[in-house]
């Protein structure tokens, strides 16, 4: 038997960490906040000096934006925390999201708790992904995520501001963007590490009429082979081929934009003013933040602390996890975030599945699985993260999935016809209430006919059938 002391030393709860602030955090806040917390928690508050208001002036004319044009409440989820972390840095410029018909109305309530002006806009059809076969090749996840893309060029019309800020719903603001807004002429957007092009995630545009239609009229032609994959047919493509260096309003700068496979030093003056999980290498911050996996090694443990503590605090109780006894008005936002993003809600969780949809999972699951064993991987794609999955040039799990499954139909089919050939003999004699016309019909011949079996003679007779059966019916009733 364990001591007493063993006992008392397995049971006692784990230190807590100390999160660990990002250096733009500490800036914003100031010597004074630490310091008046310390105080606080040593219960040595004293009365604090004056001091006066911070004032700054409103920027109408430049604005933050992103984009949600589907139901997908992942991607809600980070919308949600890069607004909240927008407002964390800077509350003079408005912060615009936009979203499409797709998107459930409950949500867009939901957005303004992050600071979220909503914008309800008409989706963009798209030009070319998913519209001939080289730009078919994409998984499932990919299909959803770039496949209502275009409407990120209703930024371009969005000509109430001189500039705007575009991130991705997988971003995050790590520090203050006004040296951006303020240096950086023209459009900026985030340079890639892997290749010579931008990467739209992170975008700085100036909204205009003139561009937004020279950019429809390019989608109207025939895409370029820069990428030489499935990148050539979206939104990015199309916007790399227009912000091509070919002249001055067509030009582009290049943003260094953090990333969680490349580790910053957050307390240097130069880190990076947005991250965005722009890779499979590492997995996106919800997945990481509900407990599904643990941060890779390779991947940068800080800037998924930062997104998770602002989850945390937009969505956490005061009361119980649940908080289903707690009220007032924050109480009830955060309770709201948690039922519509389904993160510790409860009985009270997004809904229950429809048949359609779990008959959806399945179907998605077949073609995963098996492409997962074709190619030696036995984990599930959310947990198996390889910086080149969004660009594999082979068939997608959709096609992979209808395959499997036309195959599996023709292999039942003919594993039934085998077994009926095999143990479902054929009668050798006329049975007991058979027919002529079914006897006939199973080879045997009656009397008088041909010089086949003969045995016929116990079928009864259609006709004769029939004729019995207008006898019942006419026999009339005894009184």
């Amino acid at each position: 038997m364990p001591t007493e002391e063993r006992i008392h030393r397995l049971i006692r709860p784990s230190a807590k960490v100390a999160p660990t602030y990002l250096a733009t955090e500490r800036r914003v806040l100031g010597p004074a906040a630490p310091a008046l917390s310390l105080a606080i928690s040593q219960g040595a508050l004293a009365a604090p000096l004056a001091a006066p208001w911070l004032l700054k002036p409103l920027r109408a004319t430049e604005a933050y934006a992103t984009l949600l044009t589907t139901d997908n409440v992942d991607y809600f989820r980070g919308a949600l925390v890069l607004g909240s972390s927008i407002r964390s840095f800077d509350s003079t410029r408005e912060a615009v999201c936009l979203v499409t018909a797709s998107v459930p109305e409950e949500w867009r309530s939901a957005l303004t708790v992050a600071g979220w002006t909503v914008q309800l806009v008409d989706e963009v059809a798209e030009f070319w992904f998913g519209k001939s076969e080289e730009c078919s090749r994409f998984d499932k996840d990919q299909g959803e995520r770039w496949g209502h893309m275009a409407t990120k060029l209703r930024l371009w019309q969005q000509t109430k501001y001189s500039r705007v800020l575009y991130m991705d719903a997988d971003t995050v603001l790590t520090g203050d963007a006004d040296d951006l807004f303020a240096n950086t002429k023209g459009f900026a957007a985030e340079r890639a590490r892997y290749h010579s092009y931008f990467n739209a995630g992170v975008m700085l545009l100036e909204p205009a009429a003139a561009t937004y239609d020279a950019l429809l009229a390019l989608g109207g032609q025939d895409h370029k082979k820069s990428f030489g994959n499935v990148i050539d047919c979206t939104e990015q493509g199309l916007l790399n081929s227009y912000y091509d260096d070919s002249s001055s309003d067509r030009s582009v700068t290049k943003l260094a934009i953090g990333r969680a496979d490349v580790a910053a030093d957050w307390d240097a003056a130069s880190a990076p003013f947005a991250v965005h999980w722009i890779t499979h290498s590492c997995p996106k911050p919800w997945v990481v933040a509900d407990g599904a996996v643990a941060v890779p090694a390779h991947c940068d443990p800080v800037v998924y602390d930062y997104w998770n503590r602002i989850w945390n605090r937009l969505t956490s109780s005061a009361t119980d996890e649940s908080s289903q006894g707690s009220f007032g008005s924050r109480q009830g936002a955060r309770r709201m975030l948690r039922r519509l993003s389904g993160v510790s809600a409860g009985p009270s969780a997004v809904h229950s599945p429809t048949i359609s949809e779990v008959a959806t999972d399945v179907h998605a699951s077949i073609g995963r699985q098996l492409r997962e064993m074709a190619q030696g991987r036995r984990q599930l794609r959310r947990q198996s993260w390889r910086r080149d999955d969004e660009y594999d040039a082979g068939w997608g799990e959709n096609t992979i999935a209808w395959i499997a499954i036309i195959g599996t139909l023709g292999l039942g089919l003919g594993a039934g016809a085998l077994l009926h050939k095999l143990f479902i003999k054929a009668p050798v004699a006329v049975s007991k209430n058979m027919t002529v016309v079914q006897a006939k019909r199973m080879g045997f011949q009656a009397l008088g006919e041909g010089k086949g079996p003969v045995g016929v003679v116990s079928a009864m007779d259609d006709d004769d059938e029939d004729d019995d059966d207008d006898e019942d019916e006419d026999e009339p009733k005894k009184n």
